[in-house]
């Protein structure tokens, strides 16, 4: 089980819960992850839930998740392996629930398309229409899980979704190892898509790949994704992290071999203890953000730090 830092649960502030359960049937392995990330929301109603299994993708979850939860919106999608504190893993389901605090909304959407532009703007459209409030530049944070085979997330996918959300919704583009994208669409979506708005304390992290085909130096790796996980702690300002996540392309994984879990523990060496860190594997990632531009290199790294809106 993954522990939660303990917030102050009298204010009205965002509530994090994180699960993880490895079993090869994806279904059982989200009741089980449901489960866990509900006990860490202290009683709350989560707002928005992000679901990414690895392995076979089976039955559609989210059915069983709103039953278990209420009418919440989920996103995610079926990625190459899930990340959790003992390294990554090939089979099981991550469920990472957000109950939003004072004066944030959630969105999600999950659409189909000609290629990710098209997808990009449906998603878009869709989130902001359900908002109270219509912010020329809404500030917060996404998340997109792609279809394989549409195009290269940063190249059509982030540009395309930047038109609509502005440059303040800093957002981080999975393009996901198999089709199996989750959440309510009329058609087959192609994208998942979930968004916080609210002045929470947000850090992107982003670390170049290297040439495919090549053989990277291995510490080089390592040194690179610990300076995209300092940079995303660092861009909270001084704020706590609740919550870090990762999101590494497979090739990266792969070309660390037996220093993946070097990788992992330096990683988690520069992150508080009880602050949850998780993440997923997938075929690439890109993100667009404050010092982050929508570059799609292969092997890249891209790293989430949240945390709670800043004290006035």
């Amino acid at each position: 089980m993954i522990e939660t830092a303990p917030v102050d649960v009298t204010a009205k502030a965002l509530q994090i819960g994180v699960g993880f359960a490895s079993h090869p049937e994806a279904l059982w392995a989200t009741i089980r992850a449901t489960a866990m990330a509900r006990t860490g929301l202290h009683g709350a109603t989560p707002d928005t839930v992000l679901l990414v299994t690895a392995g076979i993708p089976g039955q559609d979850a989210v059915p069983m998740i709103r039953n278990v939860l209420g009418p919440v919106g989920v996103a995610g999608g079926t990625a190459s392996a899930i990340i959790t504190h003992n390294g990554a893993v090939g089979t099981g389901a991550l469920v990472v629930c957000l109950a939003n605090g004072e004066g944030a909304v959630s969105g999600v959407a999950a659409v189909g398309g000609v290629d990710l532009a098209d997808a990009a703007h449906g998603a878009a459209r869709l989130i902001l229409s359900g908002w109270p409030f219509r912010m020329r530049y809404p500030r917060g944070l996404g998340f997109a899980f792609a279809q394989p085979g549409f195009g290269a997330p940063a190249e059509t996918f982030l540009p395309a979704w930047r038109l609509l959300m502005g440059p303040k919704m800093r957002t981080v583009c999975s393009v996901l190892s198999s089709s199996a994208v989750y959440g309510t669409s009329t058609v087959e979506p192609i994208v998942s898509a979930a968004c916080l708005e609210a002045p929470y304390s947000t850090g992107l992290g982003w670390v170049d790949g290297f040439e495919a085909g090549s053989m990277p130096d291995r510490e080089a790796l390592i040194q690179g994704s610990v300076d995209a996980t300092v940079t995303a702690v660092k861009r909270l300002e001084g704020d706590a992290a609740r919550l870090v996540l990762v999101i590494e392309a497979s090739a990266r994984h792969r070309a660390l071999g037996s220093a993946a879990a070097d990788e992992w523990e330096a990683i988690r060496s520069h992150i508080p203890e009880r602050t949850p860190c998780v993440g997923w594997l997938c075929e690439s990632v890109a993100a667009y953000g404050r010092g982050v531009r929508p570059v799609d290199a292969h092997g890249s790294l891209v790293v989430v730090a949240l945390g709670d809106a800043p004290r006035r």
